[in-house]
């Protein structure tokens, strides 16, 4: 038996060998081709339809319901963030014109404290209101006996 399938076998390859070309498209008129030929068509005149096997799967009513409530939640979730961002903006905006106005106030302060913490101010208000008077002469430098100063530190203490 294992003779027979082989030599089967090799009959055919013997035959497939000497059969010329024509004779094959005699025998298979429908020849389909695999890359992107067109077949030939047939004398009857009537359009054929493609040789497919169409075996589209039929979509569940619940996956589109759930993929459309999806993109309903995706969607409220975005524009959520847009206005979350957008009081963030604004929030941060007000802060910064909160901030300006801390910063003039400050800067206005300061000049104040210096215009009155100047020397000729300081010095008009000295004479005009407590009565002092610049020294018409120059300090003088002495010199203290330790001894007497040691005598009067300690009477002090007594």
């Amino acid at each position: 038996m294992g003779k027979k399938g082989g030599g089967d076998f090799q009959t055919l390859l013997d035959r497939a060998e000497t059969e010329p070309q024509e004779r094959v498209d005699k025998l298979d008129p429908e020849r389909r081709y695999v890359y992107g030929g067109e077949s030939p068509s047939t004398s009857s005149g009537f359009p054929l339809r493609p040789n497919r096997k169409s075996t589209r799967r039929k979509r569940s009513t619940f996956n589109i319901i759930l993929i459309l409530f999806a993109c309903g939640v995706a969607i409220v979730l975005y524009i959520n963030n847009i206005i979350v961002v957008n009081q963030l903006a604004y929030e941060v905006d007000q802060l910064q014109v909160r901030y300006g106005k801390i910063m003039n106030t400050n800067a206005g302060l300061r000049a104040e404290i210096n215009r009155k913490s100047s020397w000729e101010r300081i010095g008009a208000i000295a004479t005009g209101q407590l009565g002092l008077k610049y020294p018409g002469e120059q300090p003088m430098w002495f010199d203290i006996d330790e001894e007497k100063d040691e005598k009067v530190e300690s009477t002090k203490e007594r």
